[in-house]
């Protein structure tokens, strides 16, 4: 009963707040309360906990520091003057934004690379007119090559472990471990590609734009200055970058304790909040304005679908869709399956911390008739991930944080709640066809 209000409960709140124009996240807040005490016997306290700390304490940390920036007009400048380095050539703006995520998560970053790249991300394609939906994309699935590598992404080395766990030798983990992580790329590529056609077709009926016009803009756009306060706060900028990002990539290929002292300070979360402390006290922008530009919208959008989602899994929602795999599912049809219910699973839940974990001991039987171990457990892999755009998850909302502009910021969460409905069914698609058996 109470699982069956849970799922109507999140349809209604979405469907409520497309609708009515209302923010999703106060009707969600409001049934979480009514089945969370009613029905399960929640304490009001105790379901008030179930507010996501980590993901909203992102959001504001990230609005507050790059709300100076935004402001005084430092992020357009350096937007455009990146958009410059690529001779204007819009086209290449979301795969530079992929290659770099793709990087600096595969150096260590991980989760917080959408905090970090992020809002460098957004200023360079807002200047370029790139749909701001595509660059979440490419932000959070550059970020899925890079740090779901095996030897010292997140999770590569959980998926590897957890294939080790079910009784497999280490060195054969490893190298099945490496073809999971390659389906895993090739799939992101496949995806970015997929939205890149449609928005930039989609974008291209609305204007018409020749290779010399973009010449001609490209020197434009290199020609931009800085004056003294945005020089000021780019070196802010660049200085926070850093701290973001070495610490935590030189204890990783070099652990020391003072590494591992400076890497456990210098948290995104930390460094950002101390970059727009030194913003407001070198008078880098006014504070009312950057506090009234804080997401409140977007936070209690998350937040509350949050809450709600929460009371869904004490309900017992992951060990219900769970249990659909353990039902008789036709061998041709196995791989879809299991993506479509890992990615159900990972909207609700965590992929590393409760989709692998649960879905990963059901490979060696499912194996056993025949289907391709590695191909199974990418289903699993890329199943989970492909709902990361989600505005549910940390990923989707760390990406909608780091968009400078407030109002493509609540449009961007509607966007891509339909982004990560229909990437399941791309990778669904990938899985049928057999192409995750290309590396198995």
């Amino acid at each position: 009963m109470a699982l069956a209000l849970c799922i109507g409960a999140i349809v209604i709140a979405v469907a409520l707040g497309e609708r009515m124009k209302m923010n999703t996240g106060i009707v969600a807040m409001f049934f979480a309360f009514l089945i969370g005490y009613f029905l399960l016997g929640k304490q009001i306290e105790e379901i008030i906990m179930y507010w996501p700390v980590d993901i909203m304490f992102y959001l504001l940390s990230i609005s507050l520091f790059f709300n100076y920036a935004a402001l005084n007009g430092t992020m357009e400048i350096l937007g455009r003057k990146m958009l410059g380095v690529l001779g204007g050539r819009r086209a290449l703006v979301p795969w530079a934004i992929t290659l770099v995520c793709a990087v600096v998560g595969g150096l260590g970053a991980g989760a917080s690379t959408p905090a970090i790249v992020g809002p460098f991300a957004f200023s360079m394609a807002l200047s370029s007119g790139i749909n701001p939906a595509l660059t979440a994309l490419c932000i959070l699935f550059g970020n899925l090559i890079g740090s779901n590598n095996p030897y010292n992404g997140y999770g590569g080395i959980i998926s590897k472990n957890l294939i080790i766990a079910n009784g497999v030798e280490p060195e054969m983990a490893t190298a099945m471990s490496n073809r999971i992580w390659l389906n895993c790329t090739l799939m992101c590529i496949v995806v970015i590609g997929v939205f890149f056609l449609y928005y930039m077709l989609k974008d291209r009926r609305k204007e018409a734009g020749t290779a010399e016009a973009e010449k001609r803009e490209a020197a434009e756009l290199s020609s931009c200055t800085f004056n003294p306060k945005q020089k000021i706060t780019l070196a802010i900028l660049l200085i926070a970058f850093v701290l973001m990002v070495v610490p935590g990539v030189v204890k990783t290929w070099f652990p020391s304790p003072f590494w591992d002292t400076l890497a456990g300070i210098c948290k995104p979360q930390v460094v950002m909040v101390a970059g727009a402390l030194l913003c407001a006290i070198l008078g880098l922008g006014k504070e009312e304005e950057v506090l009234r530009r804080v997401p409140i919208h977007t936070i209690v959008m998350i937040s509350g679908v949050y809450m709600l989602i929460e009371i869904g899994v004490q309900a017992g929602l992951v060990e219900q869709i769970g249990q659909l795999l353990r039902e008789t599912v036709p061998a041709a049809i196995v791989p879809g399956v299991i993506v479509l219910l890992a990615a159900a699973l990972s909207f609700f839940s965590s992929t590393t911390s409760t989709v692998m974990p649960l879905m990963y001991p059901l490979v060696p039987q499912l194996a056993a008739v025949g289907l391709s171990p590695v191909a199974l457990y990418s289903c699993i892999f890329l199943g989970g991930l492909s709902t990361d755009v989600s505005p549910f998850s940390t990923g989707g909302a760390l990406a909608i944080a780091g968009c400078p502009d407030p109002k493509t910021k609540d449009e961007l969460a509607s966007r891509m709640i339909g982004c990560s409905l229909v990437i399941p069914f791309l990778v669904m698609a990938a899985a049928q066809l057999g192409l995750f058996k290309l590396a198995g």
